[in-house]
């Protein structure tokens, strides 16, 4: 009896320092192509898009309507495209997307981007 407490015990113990986390130092940061802050000023929430100049576009999250978002950018989506623009789809049916200006791809700097009242 004494034997399964103990047998118990240290797996629960096992499970814990297993879950536990950390810093986890030997996990390399993902590469980041810099930061995209989002001002939608319409009255429609949007799903925000990245369209490098030769593929298809990618998702990059969501901004609720009159409100700011910021997502990390990384160089995986932009990478072999000198240029990307950001494109903003209305949730819902109303509204038509709108295409952002040409941004230049690996600068790793902070793009900012405001989605004009629709």
């Amino acid at each position: 009896m004494r034997s399964l407490l103990r047998a118990r015990s240290l797996c629960l113990w096992l499970a814990l320092a297993g879950c536990a986390g950390g810093s986890g130092g030997g996990d390399p940061a993902p590469a980041s192509g810099g930061k995209v802050r989002i001002e939608n000023r319409s009255s429609s929430d949007v799903d925000i898009y990245v369209r490098p100049s030769s593929d298809r576009p990618v998702r990059l999250g969501f901004v609720p309507a009159s409100d700011t978002a910021e997502f990390a950018l990384a160089r995986a989506i932009t990478a072999g495209s000198p240029a990307f623009r950001l494109e903003a789809r209305p949730v819902r049916a109303a509204g038509r997307p709108v295409v952002s200006e040409p941004f230049a791809s690996g600068s790793g700097d902070e793009i900012f981007w405001s989605i004009p009242p629709q």
